[in-house]
């Protein structure tokens, strides 16, 4: 008999969701700030200072006080929920959620790396390319859901596939505004 995922405690369900709910909501908020934070790097003295420790607080708030906490208690639920129905584990939808969770740590990761070079100062992107970024979390949440819809009705395979096509369509979009956006030579 396969296990199913009301097996495991409706409490532990909820606050395993609301943690996702607030890593997003923290990822939507922090790249908002990565653009502004670039933006106001091409501001005159004594703005750009200003703003630009006013900006990096607030990441470095966002950062550690929301996203990793949330991220933290996301994962550690979901391992607790996997040590409670570990037969869940041969589920072929279980890995394609398992290698979506893989592809949210490293966007996280790479979110962590750009708040870094942003408080170096050596952020060379500018702030359309980082809002491009951006729209990576909205990509990630789009794919859960679709994945969280039809999890009943597709294997590892077509759960795969239709993640390489969904970051095919993203890559052409993407690769199609980066030859139409207006050209900036610093920054904006």
């Amino acid at each position: 008999m396969e296990p199913t995922t009301t097996e495991i405690p409706a409490l532990l369900q909820a606050l395993q969701l609301f943690a996702l709910v607030v890593f997003f909501a923290g990822t939507f908020h922090i790249v908002r700030l990565f653009v502004a934070h670039r933006s106001a790097m091409a501001k005159w003295e004594p703005d750009r200072k200003i703003l630009l420790d006013q900006f990096t607080a607030m990441e470095r708030r966002a950062l550690y006080f929301l996203n990793w906490p949330a991220l933290a208690t996301f994962l550690a639920l979901g391992g607790w929920m996997l040590y409670l129905q570990p037969a869940m584990l041969k589920q072929p939808f279980m890995h394609v959620l398992l290698g979506y969770t893989a592809l949210l740590i490293a966007y996280h990761l790479s979110i962590h790396q750009l708040q870094r070079r942003l408080q170096r100062g050596e952020m060379r992107w500018s702030a359309w390319q980082i809002g491009l970024w951006a729209q990576g979390a909205t990509l990630l949440l789009f794919v859960l859901v679709l994945l969280l819809i039809f999890r009943d009705h597709m294997g590892w395979v077509w759960g795969s596939v239709g993640l390489l096509i969904v970051g095919a369509v993203v890559m052409l979009i993407l690769s199609r505004m980066r030859g139409s956006a207006p050209d900036s030579p610093k920054d904006a």
